[in-house]
């Protein structure tokens, strides 16, 4: 029998009649309506029962199989999600098992941690928990009060055509996807930019693993003479905070530039808007497969690099960064072309 929903106008109406002891016919033709006897039977008991007519939904019984997984498994699962997210589903099920001696499926610990806890599957974002968090707002509110147009940042990434291959393919239902892979023994390549917020200033592109002598040679020859002196436009070079930016011939190399150096807190890359640029030309290589039909990657890398850090991508990463940027932009012949 297919289910009917009835104005709740017409089931009073109805009620009325059978009490005052009118026949199911007779109510038919008055209300117009094709009532069965089980809905005249269920409001008449529904009605003697709790003297309404409509049911009240907190009172409406669960319909289905009984659910398995009781409350108390369901709290258990919130906490050892929360102190353990990355659990495999059969790790939940043993853990469940231990605690309340309820076994289930897999299928069941995914359908209930989607369906009744609202617990999804995505990927994880990595927190170091060796961040100092002082040292991070430090670093937020002393950089408060210098604008964006002092600032340039650099660093370091390497860039493997084997890791920009596209790890998903389609093939026919039942069959595997296939790939070729003309080098197995992919070449690295270094890529050194610099950024302002208008845009990139330097790049340097390296075949190899960069080395400390690399970095400083890109300062030297390639950013510094760009930059400067301090106080001024593009007068403050951003650095993270590792050991080859802090040791050795860079920070006498920027001293004697006139260049002032500041350095990021530990695991901070949010604040260091180049770790985006590095993302947006990766994720560019990878969809046009750049390097891997190219004859030169290196020019490649230059010029994936050169159409994508613009002035205005520049601009959106300071800002998502968090630094004080002005409406309207300096003027400086460091941007212009040697």
């Amino acid at each position: 029998m297919v289910f009917r929903s009835y104005n709740p106008g017409i089931k009073c109406v109805a009620v009325r009649m059978l009490v005052q002891g009118h026949s199911f016919d007779t109510i038919r033709i008055t209300l117009v309506e094709q009532i069965s006897r089980q809905s005249f039977n269920q409001w008449k008991a529904l009605y003697e029962e709790t003297r309404r007519v409509i049911r009240d939904p907190e009172e409406y019984e669960m319909q289905g199989r009984p659910d398995l997984l009781t409350q108390d498994n369901k709290d258990f699962m919130t906490e050892l999600i929360a102190a353990e997210p990355g659990l495999f589903l059969d790790e939940i099920r043993e853990q469940v098992y231990d605690h309340s001696g309820t076994l289930v499926s897999p299928e069941a610990i995914h359908y209930c941690l989607t369906k009744k806890l609202g617990m999804t599957l995505k990927k994880a974002e990595v927190y170091n928990i060796r961040k100092n968090l002082v040292r991070k707002y430090d670093f937020i509110e002393k950089m408060e009060p210098i604008p964006a147009e002092f600032l340039v940042f650099t660093d370091e990434s390497l860039v493997c055509s084997r890791d920009l291959l596209r790890t998903h393919a389609r093939s026919p239902k039942g069959t595997r996807a296939l790939k070729y892979q003309n080098n197995s023994n992919a070449e690295r390549y270094s890529l050194i930019p610099a950024i302002l917020i208008y845009g990139m200033i330097a790049l340097t592109v390296l075949e190899g693993c960069y080395m400390c002598g690399d970095t400083v040679d890109f300062l030297k020859w390639h950013l510094l003479p760009r930059m400067n002196r301090y106080p001024a436009v593009n007068s403050i070079l951003v650095l993270d905070n590792a050991r080859v930016h802090k040791g050795g011939r860079i920070p006498k190399l920027c001293s004697d530039a006139g260049i002032r150096v500041m350095y990021l807190p530990p695991y901070c890359p949010e604040l260091n808007p180049i770790e985006m640029c590095f993302s947006v030309v990766k994720a560019h290589l990878r969809r046009t497969q750049a390097l891997v039909d190219s004859f030169d990657e290196i020019e490649a890398i230059y010029r994936a690099a050169g159409q994508l850090v613009t002035q205005e991508l520049c601009e959106q990463l300071y800002r998502h960064a968090g630094y004080s940027c002005t409406t309207e932009p300096y003027t400086s012949a460091v941007l212009d072309d040697e």
